[in-house]
């Protein structure tokens, strides 16, 4: 089976898993739902590969992530968590190159944008007067 055919499947799968949880998640009464706003920072490292050539020495970078969120409550103990996030990542590179016995420092700064919906189970306990939550989810 190709790439594209492998690729196309999994989405069909993806999006056959989404509109069933959409559906039991909006089953729900309406009043239960809470509403939120996430922020916080990000620390990326990315690595750059391919069959061809590796790129080394590429420097962590600073971003943010910001968002909504909605959490849907199933049962006391059990919720389903899903928003969107605007999510910065990225690098730094810093390269000293030498040519005909010059030497430069080549600088670049690239930042990628992503539009991240988020879908988390939520299960929360009880201990004594504080709550614990155990998430599982994917991006």
């Amino acid at each position: 089976m190709s790439r594209i055919n492998k690729l196309s499947c999994t989405m069909k799968n993806f999006l056959k898993l989404f509109a069933v949880i959409l559906l039991i998640a909006f089953s729900i009464e309406l009043f239960a739902q809470n509403f939120g706003v996430k922020a916080g920072l990000n620390l990326s490292e990315m690595v750059i590969k391919d069959d061809d050539m590796s790129i080394h020495g590429l420097k962590t970078n600073l971003g943010f992530n910001l968002g909504v969120t909605a959490e849907f409550p199933i049962t006391t103990m059990f919720s389903f968590e899903t928003g969107l996030m605007l999510n910065t990542k990225g690098f730094r590179i810093i390269e000293k190159v030498t040519i005909l016995q010059q030497t430069m420092e080549l600088k670049a700064k690239k930042n990628i944008f992503y539009l991240d919906i988020p879908l988390t189970a939520k299960l929360g306990f009880d201990v004594g007067g504080a709550r614990i939550y155990a998430l599982a989810g994917a991006l």
